[in-house]
């Protein structure tokens, strides 16, 4: 899979937050990295292409341009369709399995199959993820991030 087409998702899932502008006190800037592991450990290196099962990090930057203290900050990232969360971020975060209905941690949430039937979800399903900044001080910058595995 060409990573332009997982790039493109991403910038188009960045439009649901609020965008940077001169106007706007939170800016906002996204990437994506490969997760590269070598016999030196794990780093993050910008692909140049992505096939079948490599792990890619996905990460929204975020930094108050105010002099002011922002609270309740919340920053939600649509899941792109070519990817599917890794367990310890399914685990981990907040997340929808609906479009960005109903939110909470992964193992709480079900999904409703053609027949109507009930199940667990699970990391396939998730759309969307949800982060809270309680408290975000003037001038402060923060990184929210979550990986998933490429299908």
């Amino acid at each position: 899979m060409n990573i332009r087409s997982i790039i493109a998702a991403l910038a188009i899932s960045s439009m649901a937050v609020p965008a940077a502008a001169q106007d706007k006190p939170i800016e906002l800037t996204s990437a994506i990295q490969l997760v590269s592991q070598s016999d030196a450990g794990e780093k993050l290196v910008d692909p140049a292409s992505v096939v079948p099962g490599d792990v890619l990090e996905f990460q929204t930057n975020y930094s108050n341009r105010t002099g002011a203290t922002i609270s309740d900050f919340t920053v939600v990232s649509p899941v792109p369709q070519h990817v599917t969360l890794t367990p310890a971020s399914a685990a981990s975060l907040e997340v929808s399995v609906d479009g960005g209905t109903v939110w909470g941690p992964l193992a709480s949430l079900t999904v409703t199959a053609e027949d109507q039937s009930s199940r667990p979800a699970t990391a396939e399903d998730v759309t969307h993820l949800r982060w809270v900044v309680a408290q975000m001080a003037p001038k402060a910058e923060g990184v929210v991030s979550y990986r998933a595995t490429v299908k």
